[in-house]
């Protein structure tokens, strides 16, 4: 007999297998203790004990257990098929439905850990075994026999059931031992009951642990099983569809959260609908086969038990990992037909009840309630359309309100568009018609500017807070010529004059300047606005003008611009605005400012610090707000939605 034919035990398992089903299988500690409680639910264990630690991760099971010729046959053979060679479809004490089939799960472990303890016990007989993955591989790349350690077994405290110890866990998993491993493992069963436990850490696992239960809004469900758990949803938004379901035979429920971003937690993202087979987790997720892109779909969470892609008198369709199905198998098209039949009624039941649900929603601000009272015919049943619309799309409050307002405006300009039919028909003496409209039109006007001059004022603001001094001069330096309203609330929109833009812009870049005057000019540019012609220059932060050089480089633009005006037979006065960094050479003095500024005014030029723009703006718009903040029958309603 040679020395390795006196080893006891013998892990059988070429190196592609070992890489593949077993170091590569698993990314993440529940997947593989998943794999485990699935081994002990086959072995008819009445409770699973797991404890982990930063040291090593211990599961502990009162199953069936094993000799040392079953370890040997059932363990460390991979590729025992379970169901062919034990017993077939039901395990032996409980008739439990049998999980494992292909022999491939127990590899798991080889994923997590590199130091493996195995400590079983059956008939009175005790065993135990050590394996070191990092000599597994080596032996087998060396083309040579692996045998494992045997060790006193001295840990199964029950009359039967097996002990599995994982030490040195690898690096890149050992995040996923934390707080939440009950709630993971929890999700990947639905055997959970008096009759099978499974504790982690002392705690035992229901499937209440799942915790999105409770984020539901609206679910569709197929079967009694998760009844009770989804019970506290509304009847309205609760649907049986069981009756669609006995046809294919599945189970389970598809369920539609409140918030897109309650399915997100952390790295977990609960977006899914999971596929079940025999109790557990076949298949992740199933909603990524769908090339379904509304909005519905960001809100979706499920689970389906569908047995009947796993029946033994059958051909497996399981992926060789077991993570998957194979794809054109007719089993799973069929539950995927299935899924995609649900997916289109619980798209069109949410939008109906999202709809109706909106409308009631925006009226529990009463002037909204008011404000749908005076709509009529279409209008009315359009805006409540609308608000529907904003309901099924929206679950944050604050821009819940934005779309509010909006839709408000959109209607009253809709609306007064309507009115403006009746203009056809008037009487000459039916003055009073033609000054209500006029009113209403100014009362749209004034709250759209309104919530512009907001939205103006929020930037002004942001900009102050977020942005450091010198960075706001670069913000300003960069975007002001497409916001002008920053330098006057008046220049809303310049006229578009392209080729006079280009022509003036030329000219003034072949002035003949002094090298000064070229080093301290950061940009310039001309625009037509409100009829006048303006120039506006950009100052470098650095430099501090004397008010004498100002002035001379403003007149030699001035008459650049005049002249290439009268060229092309236009006229106008001709406005000079300059930025500057910390104002003119001298301006600490404040007399000197002011005499100063008296020059400069009568010049028709006006310089402005890149911190009094954004100050001058702020409070230009703050005392805008403040003039119309009660005033028109619109702006009071869009207060009202703000404040509510």
């Amino acid at each position: 007999m040679s020395e390795e034919d006196k080893h006891k035990y013998e892990l059988t398992i070429d190196l592609n297998a070992l890489n593949h089903l077993g170091l590569n299988l698993y990314s993440n500690i529940p997947s593989v203790l998943a794999e485990i409680i699935a081994n002990a639910w086959d072995a008819d264990a009445d409770k699973v004990e797991i404890t982990t630690s930063n040291e090593e991760i211990r599961i502990t099971d009162d199953g069936c257990g094993m000799i040392a010729n079953e370890l040997n046959k059932k363990f460390l053979t991979v590729g025992h098929q379970r169901r062919k060679n034990i017993g077939g479809d039901l395990t032996p004490k409980y008739k439990r439905q049998v999980m494992g089939r292909k022999g491939i799960g127990k590899l798991s472990i080889f994923s997590i850990a590199n130091d493996i303890e195995i400590h079983t016990k059956k008939d009175g007989e005790s065993v135990g075994i050590k394996m070191d993955v990092k000599n597994i591989i080596q032996k087998i790349e060396d083309k040579k026999r692996y045998f494992p350690e045997e060790v006193d077994s001295t840990s199964v405290q029950s009359e039967t059931g097996t002990v599995i110890i994982l030490r040195d866990i690898k690096k890149r998993v050992q995040s996923s031992i934390d707080n939440n491993l009950k709630k993971r493992i929890a999700r990947r069963f639905d055997i959970f009951s008096d009759k099978f436990k499974v504790e982690i850490n002392g705690k035992t696992v229901k499937i209440q642990d799942r915790d999105y239960f409770h984020k539901l809004e609206f679910a569709t469900r197929y079967g009694d099983e998760y009844k009770d758990n989804l019970k506290n949803i509304d009847e309205q938004k609760l649907h049986n569809r069981t009756d669609k379901a006995q046809s294919i035979k599945i189970s389970g429920w598809i369920g539609l959260v409140k918030e897109s971003g309650a399915l997100q937690e952390g790295e977990d993202n609960l977006n899914k609908i999971s596929i079940l087979s025999r109790g557990k987790v076949a298949l992740e997720d199933v909603l990524d086969l769908y090339r379904d892109g509304g909005l519905y779909t960001k809100y979706l969470i499920g689970e389906i038990r569908a047995d009947f892609l796993d029946e033994t008198s059958k051909e497996d369709i399981a992926t060789s990992s077991r993570q998957n199905f194979i794809q054109d198998d007719k089993r799973f098209i069929e539950l995927k037909n299935f899924i995609e039949v649900e997916l289109k009624y619980i798209q069109k039941e949410r939008a109906k009840y999202k709809e109706e649900d909106g409308a009631k929603k925006a009226q529990e601000i009463p002037e909204i309630k008011e404000w749908f009272n005076n709509l009529q015919g279409d209008t009315e049943n359009a805006a409540k359309k609308l608000f529907g619309k904003i309901n099924s799309i929206s679950t944050d409050e604050n821009h819940r309100k934005t779309l509010y307002k909006h839709g408000v405006l959109a209607f009253e300009s809709l609306r007064h568009r309507e009115r403006l039919r009746e203009l056809d028909e008037l009487e000459v003496e039916s003055l009073e018609v033609a000054v209500r409209l006029f009113s209403e039109l100014d009362d749209i006007e004034a709250s759209w500017y309104y919530q512009i001059t907001e939205g103006r004022l929020e930037t002004i603001s942001k900009l102050e807070k977020y942005i450091g001094k010198d960075d706001l001069e670069k913000v300003i330096q960069q975007h002001i010529y497409e916001h002008l309203w920053l330098l006057d609330p008046a220049w809303d929109r310049a006229t578009e004059m392209p080729s006079m833009e280009k022509s003036i812009k030329d000219k003034l870049g072949e002035l003949n300047l002094t090298e000064e005057e070229k080093r301290s000019r950061f940009d310039i540019k001309y625009k037509k606005i409100s009829g006048k012609n303006i120039i506006i220059e950009l100052k470098r932060n650095s430099i501090t003008p004397k008010i004498g050089a100002l002035t001379d480089q403003v007149e030699k633009y001035r008459s650049a611009v005049i002249k290439e005006l009268r060229a092309h037979n236009e006229d106008g006065s001709v406005e000079v605005v300059c930025l500057v960094g910390s104002g003119l050479s001298g301006w600490n003095n404040l007399e000197k400012r002011q005499r100063d500024e008296q020059v400069l005014e009568i010049q028709n030029i006006k310089v402005v610090t890149y911190q009094q723009l954004i100050k001058d703006a702020e409070n230009s718009y703050k005392a805008y707000l403040d003039r119309r903040q009660d005033k028109g029958r619109i702006q009071k309603l869009l207060n009202a939605i703000e404040k509510f």
